[in-house]
């Protein structure tokens, strides 16, 4: 029997980053939509034909792969049976990646984008095969999906060179990642409230108001407070941490702050949580 994330654990959700495969028949056809992800579509075998508004009928070979910002729509056919492994991702790598592949493209004269597939290189191909096993293999786990997003952007950091990240990602210039993204994607690093609107690029004013826009029926301390409810269940029942330190690290005045938060969003106090759920595990 294999071990897997307990259903508390937040990442026994689905991953907000990852990877799927796809196999396609000759003649069949899907298409990626505008969406809050971006996508990387990486041709293990076969060919692709793709359409979109930066290109007609482009020619993708097994071996090689495109990248499908989240602003396009991209109509793809396999022009023969293709096997397919798909990342999506919001933002890639570090902020850093993007800002010094941004600095290059801005320091070349001339630099023209075109739309154009990459070779799989040996460093990928063995990432991508080790991937495929944990795919196969039916794998849950949202930290798998999401370290292997890091990973692949560490392969191309090291093993691609710059002019071709700058010509690969170029759209992200340009096309600000949407803000739903930005704040589930920063929530779990954000200290507090002020912390995720800064990292968002927002004032918190500013922040406040754009954030009612985009979840009608919340605050943003409200929202927050939400999320992190399957994060205190974990501390809670999968580690023998005071209630105290619990209470500390996720930024309650008080344990007694933590325990009415229990009270409304868990359905009692921290000590019964751990009791109630380390009882149903036996």
């Amino acid at each position: 029997m294999r071990q897997s994330c307990p259903k508390s654990c937040p990442s026994a959700k689905e991953p907000f980053s990852g990877f799927y495969q796809r196999r396609y028949s000759a003649g069949e056809s899907f298409i990626i939509e505008p969406d809050d992800v971006n996508h990387l579509v990486f041709v293990i075998s076969g060919e692709l034909s793709i359409n979109s508004e930066e290109c007609s009928g482009y020619r993708v070979l097994g071996g090689s792969f495109v990248f499908c910002y989240n602003c396009g729509h991209y109509t793809i056919e396999a022009k023969s049976d293709t096997e397919l492994i798909i990342a999506y991702f919001a933002r890639p790598g570090a902020a850093c990646d993007i800002a010094s592949l941004l600095q290059f493209a801005k320091s070349q004269d001339g630099f023209q984008y075109n739309f154009e597939a990459v070779p799989i290189k040996e460093e990928l191909e063995q990432l991508l095969a080790m991937l495929r096993r944990f795919l196969n293999d039916d794998v849950p786990c949202a930290h798998m999906h999401e370290s292997m997003i890091e990973l692949l952007f560490v392969v191309f950091r090291f093993y691609y060179d710059v002019e071709v990240l700058a010509n690969l990602f170029f759209n992200l210039f340009d096309h600000a990642v949407s803000f739903r993204t930005m704040v589930e994607g920063n929530r779990v690093k954000a200290r507090n409230l002020n912390h995720l609107a800064e990292l968002c690029g927002y004032d918190i004013n500013t922040f406040n108001v754009v954030f009612r826009r985009h979840y009608p029926g919340y605050t943003p301390g409200v929202w927050m407070q939400i999320q992190r409810k399957d994060e205190i269940l974990a501390d809670l029942v999968e580690t023998d941490a005071p209630i105290y330190h619990i209470s500390k690290k996720y930024g309650f005045s008080s344990s007694s702050h933590l325990g009415e938060y229990c009270k409304k969003y868990l359905g009692d106090t921290p000590t019964r949580v751990r009791a109630k759920f380390r009882k149903n595990k036996r």
